[in-house]
């Protein structure tokens, strides 16, 4: 152990503090510890805050199509699966369905954004394939995907925000 007295340049008060090298060790250490406990618990919150259930309003359509079904739709309707005539929201649900059942997975599609359902086999994804939808559920850490708990039909005031 190595004790020394603080020297200071000339024109600045020696405090007259003998700095021992373990103290000044085991004060950086306490100081890093109290940095990263910080730096913790900062990324813990964030964690929380994306892991905790949310709802949110838009659209259950299929990973082929995202969020426009118009290609596929013309596809779908020359092989018979949707039928020429019918409104645009049946044939947004119609699409949806024919493309699950090809191997596509059912999508969430918000604010211009599409996000993958993490549990596929959710009752209510085939009942409101197509449909606007308020769906409840937890956004994965990646900001990717999303597990749904729970989805209801939207107001019909909520889809026109």
């Amino acid at each position: 152990m190595i004790t020394f007295e603080q020297k200071l340049p000339a024109g600045r008060p020696n405090l007259g503090r003998i700095v021992n090298s373990d103290d000044f060790r085991m004060e950086k250490e306490a100081h890093m510890k109290k940095i990263l406990s910080f730096a913790l618990l900062a990324s813990l919150s964030g964690l929380t805050a994306l892991g905790a259930e949310k709802t949110w309003t838009g659209r259950i359509s299929d990973s082929m199509c995202g969020s426009d079904h118009t290609a596929m739709t013309k596809e779908h309707q020359k092989e018979g699966q949707v039928p020429g005539s019918t409104a645009r929201s049946d044939k947004d649900r119609e699409c949806t369905l024919a493309c699950v059942k090809s191997g596509g997975k059912y999508v969430f599609v918000t604010g211009g954004k599409v996000y993958e359902i993490e549990n596929q086999d959710l009752a209510g994804l085939q009942q409101h394939a197509g449909h606007s939808v308020k769906l409840t559920g937890e956004m994965d850490a990646d900001g990717k995907s999303i597990k749904v708990s729970r989805v209801t039909m939207a107001a019909a005031t909520d889809t026109q925000k």
